[in-house]
């Protein structure tokens, strides 16, 4: 299994959860099956994450929904 960044938001907040998982659509599902009322999610492999700051990225992710 991968490593992988799960990035999302529900109700209250956006974070990053990190995963093992076959691919990114098993990366969302086990995010999804802990916190059900996800209003925006995407898996990230760790690999393609190699040199950037996940929080930063996160912030960025977050002021591009609009």
């Amino acid at each position: 299994m991968a490593a992988f960044s799960v990035f999302f938001c529900d109700q209250e907040r956006c974070s990053i959860q990190p995963v093992r998982a076959m691919d990114p659509d098993h990366a969302i599902a086990q995010v999804r099956s802990q916190v059900p009322q996800l209003r925006r999610v995407a898996a990230v492999s760790d690999a393609l994450l190699e040199g950037v700051d996940p929080e930063q990225l996160l912030q960025e992710w977050i002021q591009a929904r609009g």
